[in-house]
């Protein structure tokens, strides 16, 4: 098992990157957690990461999204903010995660929400990671 704990944010984005299999709905995931860059550095995220190492020794990361959706559920990871939106929007085009558009994106900021649609933009294939 990987203590992902010990990694820069420089290091857990490039072995969250390495998780993504190039599959654009994760890639949209973890660009938009580089992009807005609240969760990155944060630990208590870490703590719902599971990896391993690749052929080269390369580390590779992803969520266990079930565990993160009872941690969102629960407050483990605070109370609903704009953080707390983008987390729960990542996790949603990472996996199983439901959201609200209505109800979760009332009130975040014109950046999160054009950053919102570039994701939504990468997950579907229309546009690339810049």
């Amino acid at each position: 098992m990987i203590d992902f704990s010990g990694l820069s944010a420089a290091d857990f984005l490039a072995a969250l990157r390495r998780g993504t299999d190039c599959l654009w709905p994760l890639d949209a995931a973890v660009w938009l957690l580089e992009r807005t860059g609240v969760w990155l550095e944060d630990p208590r995220l870490r703590q719902y990461v599971v990896g391993g190492a690749d052929h080269e020794d390369e580390i590779w990361a992803g969520f266990e999204v079930s565990r993160l959706r009872a941690a969102v559920e629960t407050g483990e990871l605070g109370e609903y903010g704009e953080e707390l939106t983008v987390l729960c929007i990542v996790l949603s085009l990472y996996g199983d995660f439901p959201i609200s558009l209505r109800y979760d994106c009332d009130g975040l900021s014109e950046e999160v929400v054009q950053l919102m649609g570039k994701a939504l933009l990468i997950a579907n294939g229309y546009a690339e990671r810049d």
